[in-house]
């Protein structure tokens, strides 16, 4: 992964080297004698290096220019059309379009979810892990644990849930936290119309007050 890594200690004097035009048999060949055998060492035509970086680590941003005028950039986009349609009615592919069409919205395009986190996904208990364990995780650290974009990513499909506390504890800070809101990741034994509801049609918010529990703290 080009980004993870040390550039002038990965490349050294190769930076100059795989330019196209310092190649060997090119116009302006160079070649470099090797410090232990003393040979001299070239880079020839035919040599093609392939990184992969990870936009969404945002140290792309440190990547000098020598190296980006010397390297392609291929995105390589999230591809729904890999996943199964049909895990015990749920269609994953119609879920990731969902989840990433609200993220590319609320946060960047950089930060939508690849297929990988699905792609392995055979029956709905996977489901539940991949989202328990995985995908709700990332989520929250895209958005900063912000849970109320984190439920409109899902379509307030009742993944994630207003938290009641037990006011005797609070009372000290009561004026304080008067119109705060506690959320909570409800438990994991999910349904398939809670996946389904992710992608099929709008969040009916009547009907998401009555899956779960919408107290806020009493003044």
């Amino acid at each position: 992964e080009v980004n993870r890594g040390n550039i002038s200690k990965i490349f050294g004097e190769l930076i100059t080297l795989i330019e196209p035009s310092k190649r060997i048999g090119a116009n302006e060949e160079i070649k470099l004698k090797l410090p232990y055998s003393g040979d001299d060492f070239g880079v020839p035509q035919n040599l093609y290096i392939i990184g992969t970086m990870n936009t969404a680590d945002r140290s792309i941003a440190p990547i000098d220019t020598a190296l980006r005028r010397r390297f392609v950039f291929e995105e390589m986009a999230p591809n729904p059309s890999l996943l199964n349609e049909n895990i015990e009615g749920v269609n994953l592919q119609l879920l990731l379009e969902a989840i990433n069409t609200r993220i590319e919205y609320l946060y960047d395009r950089d930060h939508t979810i690849g297929h990988a986190y699905l792609i392995d996904v055979k029956d709905l208990d996977g489901l539940r892990f991949a989202f328990k364990n995985k995908i709700i995780p990332l989520l929250a650290e895209y958005f900063y644990e912000d849970w109320e974009n984190i439920d409109l990513v899902l379509n307030k499909n009742g993944f994630i849930q207003l938290k009641k506390d037990d006011n005797k504890y609070l009372l000290v800070v009561n004026k304080k936290i008067s119109e705060k809101i506690i959320y909570k990741v409800g438990d994991d034994n999910w349904e398939i119309e809670n996946f389904k509801r992710i992608y099929n049609g709008h969040s009916n918010p009547q009907e998401n007050n009555s899956q779960i529990d919408t107290k806020k703290i009493d003044e």
